[in-house]
């Protein structure tokens, strides 16, 4: 099979997991099928469907550039001493932070690592689709039997990743500090190009994005209210993937 025919197929897959997405969390069928919080309003439904959409899943024509900066990320994620010692040569960040450093460090690296493991989650299906005979584009029904067709070590990884993000964007002062870092260190190593590339730079900067945005996610809400739809978004996932293998 050629590059353009895999291409075809990734970008297949990519497309329909997130039509998938989007027809997941449309308010009215949600309001249907589960007692929703009140807080879990239909425009707090379109901010997780769009964080899904935008941060964790994104389209085609934004993988490319994605890609070069995941590479970079990768490089943190294996070695995170790296990003250590450009922490630790901040003076401003290790007044502020201190000991807390390595915990904060260490929960940012957790965090990232959900790119990786959502882009994972994609090749598998892409394998099963190249597997199937079906060519692209494909349909919900397609996708769904892609899926069907993983182990289920696969699923479970695939659910635990996503609480593990939304457990991760729940401690809001964690993610606050982490943003803190972040920004302080994405403005020092631009200061010093010949020090830290671009794609270096664009993978901190994904991270802090998905950061960024993920905060907003529980944004003005009590803490009993983030636990309610953390837990509600966590049982979306189950309940889906337990009715597409009760159907087979």
């Amino acid at each position: 099979m050629n590059t353009e025919s895999d291409k075809e197929i990734l970008n297949g897959v990519i497309i329909g997991f997130r039509n998938l997405i989007h027809e997941r969390y449309q308010f009215d069928a949600l309001k249907a099928k589960y007692e929703l919080p009140d807080a879990f309003d239909e425009d707090r439904v379109i901010l997780y469907r769009d964080f899904f959409l935008h941060q964790v899943y994104p389209a085609p024509e934004n993988r490319e550039l994605l890609e070069e900066a995941f590479k970079s990320l990768d490089n943190y994620l294996t070695h995170p001493d790296k990003m250590l010692r450009i922490v630790f040569d901040s003076a401003s960040i290790l007044f502020r932070f201190g000991s807390s450093i390595p915990k904060l460090m260490g929960a940012g690296i957790k965090a990232f690592k959900s790119f990786r493991i959502a882009t994972e989650f994609e090749t598998k299906l892409v394998r099963k689709a190249k597997s199937s005979g079906k060519l692209a584009p494909y349909s919900p029904e397609d996708v769904n039997s892609f899926i069907t067709a993983l182990r289920k070590r696969d699923i479970d990884e695939f659910v635990e990743n996503v609480r593990a993000l939304l457990e991760l964007l729940y401690d809001r002062q964690l993610v606050r500090e982490i943003i803190q870092i972040l920004s302080e260190l994405i403005a020092k190593m631009k200061k010093s190009p010949r020090s830290y590339s671009a794609t270096e730079v664009a993978g901190l900067s994904i991270g802090l994005d998905l950061l960024k945005e993920g905060n907003r996610l529980f944004e003005s809400l009590s803490q009993q209210e983030q636990r309610k739809i953390l837990e509600l978004v966590i049982t979306i996932e189950v309940d889906v993937l337990e009715e597409l293998f009760a159907r087979q």
